[in-house]
């Protein structure tokens, strides 16, 4: 990814640009991301449901940002000839990876999907599913079968797990079945809302009240602005690796404008919706369902907003109640059990 500049703070600032509507944000997504998305090869997204307790997959609208005519027929048939079962896998949620990686065990796969879209010999995808399986995924074909460095694949798995927060945080709001527990009638039912001039707490209801949740939330809504600032341009890495996914596994920080234009921060409940195996507290499963996924502990503190020490101390007491003594063993039970397998 050499074209970074400004396009990773570009396309995380779409993922949770609530002022488009729901039709309008995926093209969205991508027209901001085209930048480093687009390898001339053509760059498109879908929409498809993968629901929990269903097989298959149903695939859904095709979006494309650019390339051949005959792309999104050409990827579509691809993904409908593809094995029900495998297809599902390739579409687990927070996938951000190649093909030629991901199919390395079983290179028949990607060799299926080329042999449709046949001008490519790789392709680049993003996956993010909410709670109810409905999901989004982005792909990009590659001239070249592409191996991503270290840095590389931490930022696409950075940018999915901000795609994959954004998407189920829209998915809630629209259905209407956002965090209800503080009963509150902030705007998209947040929890605390800060004005952008200075960042005081205007209001603040459930969990936010708590002086440090608060003071956790702020830190979290300036860190968010130096992202988006000058910083874009000038260190994007650092600016997108100080803008978390969520803070505290809790909370999305979001922009909002009131009917005179001016600017707030939300802090809107965005927990991912986790299984919870008996004896579990509601961080250790997210932190395990992440684990379960494959993400090492610094892209699950990234995910969740915690500290790297604290997510090896919820892996730890997580082992413990669930009488794993590897987390191999965690992984392969928990990717079972939660139907990731």
């Amino acid at each position: 990814m050499d074209r970074i500049g400004s396009a990773i703070i570009d396309l995380t600032e779409a993922a949770y640009d609530l002022e488009q509507s729901d039709q309008e944000w995926l093209p969205t997504l991508l027209r901001r991301g085209l930048p480093i998305l687009d390898n001339g090869l053509g760059v498109a997204a879908y929409e498809y449901a993968r629901p929990p307790d269903a097989e298959g997959v149903e695939l859904r609208d095709v979006h494309v940002a650019s390339g051949p005519k005959d792309f999104a027929e050409r990827h579509l048939r691809a993904l409908s000839t593809t094995d029900p079962e495998l297809l599902r896998r390739q579409l687990r949620p927070g996938a951000a990876t190649t093909g030629s990686e991901y199919c390395k065990d079983d290179p028949a796969q990607l060799a299926h999907y080329i042999s449709h879209v046949d001008y490519c010999k790789d392709v680049l995808f993003l996956t993010a599913v909410d709670p109810r399986g409905v999901g989004v995924a982005v792909v990009a074909p590659l001239p070249e079968v592409t191996k991503l460095s270290r840095q590389d694949a931490q930022r696409w798995q950075m940018l999915a797990a901000h795609v994959e927060a954004g998407h189920r945080l829209r998915q809630a709001i629209s259905r209407g079945d956002a965090d209800q527990e503080s009963g509150n009638a902030l705007p998209c039912d947040a929890e605390a809302v800060f004005d952008a001039n200075g960042f005081r707490v205007t209001e603040a209801v459930g969990p936010a009240k708590d002086r440090t949740t608060a003071k956790r939330l702020r830190d979290a809504a300036v860190e968010v602005d130096r992202a988006r600032g000058k910083m874009r341009n000038t260190d994007p890495d650092n600016a997108l690796e100080i803008w978390k996914a969520l803070v505290r596994g809790r909370w999305s920080m979001v922009d909002w404008f009131d009917t005179d234009g001016r600017r707030f921060v939300l802090a809107i409940p965005n927990s991912p919706n986790v299984t919870d195996p008996r004896g579990l507290s509601e961080r250790e499963s997210q932190v395990v369902t992440s684990a379960a996924l494959g993400h090492s502990n610094k892209m699950i503190a990234y995910r969740l907003g915690l500290s790297s020490s604290r997510v090896s101390t919820l892996l730890r007491s997580s082992m413990r109640k669930l009488g794993f003594r590897t987390r191999s063993q965690l992984v392969k039970q928990m990717g079972n059990f939660q139907g990731l397998e």
